[in-house]
């Protein structure tokens, strides 16, 4: 059972560690804004400790009832990717597709909130700083190939 304190700890967390990529995506006017980073992050580590929380408390006594926490886990992935498929407009000028990476960075958000969610924080620092890495790399090299950063979120 997740300790109502342990929860606070991971549900913060996991806000912090969303915001550190949303606030990337936010500055360079990507389709989805930081606050929606950390309502991702922090919505899919809630969602896990209480899921898992429940799972370990044995309320539920009847063996007819099976709680698999994992289930939950595939939930989240499928909901975020519905999120992440708004995020990517239609196609621009030259028939690149557009929120691509945004839509891919928030997918990736969500996993941040299960790691914090399931307890695993070093994990989660570790999937931000990564994330956090890939997006301005990439965009590093658009700036370099001539492409201005706000024209395409591939």
């Amino acid at each position: 059972m997740v300790e109502f304190s342990e929860f606070i700890l991971r549900v913060l967390f996991a806000g912090g560690c969303g915001l550190l990529v949303g606030i990337d995506r936010e500055v360079k006017g990507k389709p989805l804004g930081a606050g929606t980073y950390v309502l991702v992050a922090i919505g899919s580590a809630a969602l896990m400790s209480v899921t898992l929380s429940f799972a370990l408390s044995g309320t539920v006594e009847d063996d007819a009832i099976s709680i698999d926490p994992t289930r939950l886990i595939q939930g989240i992935v499928g909901g975020i990717g519905f999120l992440g498929a708004g995020a990517i407009m239609s196609p621009s000028k030259d028939g690149r597709l557009k929120g691509v990476r945004s839509g891919a960075a928030i997918w990736a958000v969500g996993s941040i909130g299960i790691a914090c969610g399931l307890g695993f924080l070093k994990e989660a620092a570790f999937l931000s700083a990564l994330i956090f890495i890939v997006l301005n790399i990439f965009d590093w090299l658009h700036i370099r190939g001539g492409k201005q950063v706000g024209l395409a979120d591939e």
